[in-house]
């Protein structure tokens, strides 16, 4: 950028000034998100160097869970999120469980389930005394799941949002008169014929189909409906695990 000497003696119009600062802003943020992205691949690629391997699952140290929990405390309400039990961070984790294919599952043996050795290396990341930054990450695992990183690492008070939303909702639930079918939706073994369907059937009807259906069937209805739950589109991050796992499931070989 080089002088102007016309500009000599005059001063730079407001708007000039604040445009320049916003994309000044706006690129600053954008080289600090690159940053981190590196210094996590970075601690990655040190960690496996060093012989701690988790298969094909992303690496998780617990400094990373150290970090998370200090970028959610900076939550304003915070210290609302309650352990529990009943209710609580705990609950939340239970509540999710309720939605997996296999509910008798544990949240590292889930998580293993979608990503070989991402269970494992959470569980040895969070190893320690409870406290409530270990056991947000946890439940930030058991909603996101494989993202779970993703989300912690730049988005860590909205994840502190939607905890916080999951345990109110718990709350109401749990109130005299409230209801527990709130959330079956996202459940397609708790729907209308769950016990008599087979798992196939269930996820079927779980993305809106029925009978023989062709592959382009099952991705395009699938397609549609991540689109409309989609966490980063403000969808349930629930409901959206339940639609990718049923499209898992029916593209598996018979």
């Amino acid at each position: 950028m080089g002088f102007d000497p016309r500009t000599r003696g005059r001063q730079p119009s407001r708007g000039v000034v604040t445009s320049n600062v916003e994309a000044l802003l706006a690129e600053n943020d954008t080289l600090r998100r690159q940053v981190r992205s590196l210094q996590l691949q970075l601690e990655r690629l040190q960690l496996g160097h060093n012989g701690v391997t988790t298969g094909a699952g992303p690496l998780i140290s617990a400094a990373e869970v150290e970090r998370w929990g200090e970028a959610m405390a900076r939550h304003p309400h915070w210290r609302h999120l309650r352990l529990g039990p009943p209710g609580g961070l705990r609950g939340v984790v239970e509540s999710q469980r309720r939605r997996w294919w296999d509910p008798g599952l544990e949240l590292e043996q889930e998580l293993d389930r979608r990503s070989p050795g991402l269970g494992r290396a959470l569980a040895a990341a969070l190893r320690g005394p409870h406290s409530r930054g270990r056991w947000a990450v946890r439940a930030a695992f058991a909603l996101y799941g494989q993202r779970a990183p993703e989300w912690l690492s730049e988005e860590p008070l909205r994840v502190v949002d939607e905890l916080l939303r999951q345990q109110g909702q718990q709350q109401r639930q749990r109130r005299p008169g409230g209801t527990r079918t709130a959330n079956h939706s996202a459940n397609p073994s708790a729907n209308q014929g769950g016990a008599s369907e087979s798992p196939r059937q269930a996820a079927l009807r779980l993305l809106g189909l029925q009978g023989d259906v062709s592959v382009e069937a099952i991705k395009r209805a699938y397609r549609r409906l991540a689109k409309t739950h989609h966490p980063d589109l403000g969808g349930d991050p629930a409901a959206f695990q339940a639609v990718e796992a049923a499209y898992r499931l029916l593209l598996e070989p018979a």
